[in-house]
């Protein structure tokens, strides 16, 4: 799985809790990039939501 630099700097975001608004101020980018980096993300990762996938990304296990 190859993860561009800027995904890796919108899931850095993601993770703080920042929206797709404020990611794409943040990084001067559109809210449809935004999406379009995170919705490449969940495929990469195989993950199938905004939160599973910041977990995954930051390393913490999930327990059940």
């Amino acid at each position: 799985m190859k993860i561009t630099n800027r995904e890796l700097e919108v899931i850095g975001l993601l993770i703080h809790g920042l929206t797709n608004k404020q990611i794409g101020r943040e990084l001067g980018i559109s809210n449809h990039t935004v999406r379009d980096h995170i919705s490449s993300m969940l495929r990469k990762t195989n993950t199938t939501s905004r939160v599973e996938l910041a977990v995954v990304m930051s390393g913490i296990k999930k327990t059940l």
